[in-house]
């Protein structure tokens, strides 16, 4: 009785905090997403920036080729954000500082294999092979879907395994950690879609963008982290693992989301 309770009071999450860190996270990792990769590759190849929204990048390139690097720019970077997170994670120390390093590197991840896998079943998107998609003009495109869907369920299975063995690694694998894993994931992924969904409303182009690039990628992308909220563990070994309350990093969330909400949720145009 004495272990267990002290393995609950050492492992505290404290879900306004984590609140906090997903509205901080969201507008950043998607401006990564989208101005860090598609605007920035546009921009570097030549290319004419038409707009920026939220969600996405309007983009006139002087190419073919161009115009397929754009669209792929966004997975890239996200790999490799997701790559050098976890490199970091790995030698990181304090508890805050692996959480977020955690989030950033699963969240990435997951997003870069669910555009695969969103590509292949659907055939547009930033991966697409078919008329309206990134890689339009692609020859034998269900051939691309087919090897789209094989790399992102490969990847994402993987990604789900490897975030799960990383939460035991911070929190432990017993089954007091439970209520812990669950803050972490499920309301960790609860606010990055509300939040996604909220701002994407704010589009100018329709309801579709909404579905398809906000609620996508973020509902949809990061579904992972349903599952890893629900890997109960049934180890011995306890870890002691806090993350307090924070009304700062709330209040900054707030500030972050509604100021990317305000500038980007509209839509930047540019002449």
């Amino acid at each position: 009785m004495g272990g267990s309770g002290m393995a609950q009071q050492e492992t505290r999450i404290d879900p306004v905090t984590i609140i906090g860190l997903g509205l901080i996270l969201l507008p950043v990792l998607t401006m990564w997403h989208e101005i860090g990769g598609h605007a920035a590759t546009c921009v570097v190849l030549g290319g004419k920036l038409v707009s920026i929204g939220a969600f996405y990048v309007e983009c006139e390139s002087a190419s073919l080729v161009s115009k397929r690097l754009v669209a792929c720019a966004g997975v890239t970077v996200d790999t490799v954000l997701a790559l050098v997170a976890w490199q970091l994670w790995r030698r990181a120390t304090g508890d805050l500082m692996r959480l977020v390093l955690f989030y950033v590197m699963i969240g990435k991840g997951f997003v870069a294999a669910g555009y695969f896998l969103f590509s292949g079943f659907s055939g547009v998107g930033d991966l697409g092979p078919t008329p309206g998609g990134g890689l339009a003009g692609l020859s034998q495109p269900w051939l691309w879907r087919v090897l789209f869907i094989a790399i992102g369920g490969f990847a994402y299975f993987r990604l789900v395994r490897v975030a799960i063995q990383a939460l035991n690694a911070m929190l432990g694998d017993t089954e007091e950690t439970t209520l812990a894993r669950r803050r972490i994931a499920h309301l960790f992924y609860l606010t990055l879609g509300l939040d996604a969904v909220l701002v994407g409303l704010l589009n100018p182009i329709g309801i579709f963008i909404t579905i398809m690039s906000a609620a996508a990628s973020s509902f949809g992308g990061n579904a992972g982290f349903i599952s890893m909220g629900y890997a109960v563990q049934r180890g011995s070994a306890a870890r002691s693992f806090t993350i307090p309350r924070s009304w700062i990093v709330f209040a900054v969330g707030i500030v972050v989301s509604a100021g990317f909400a305000w500038i980007l949720g509209p839509t930047i145009r540019f002449r």
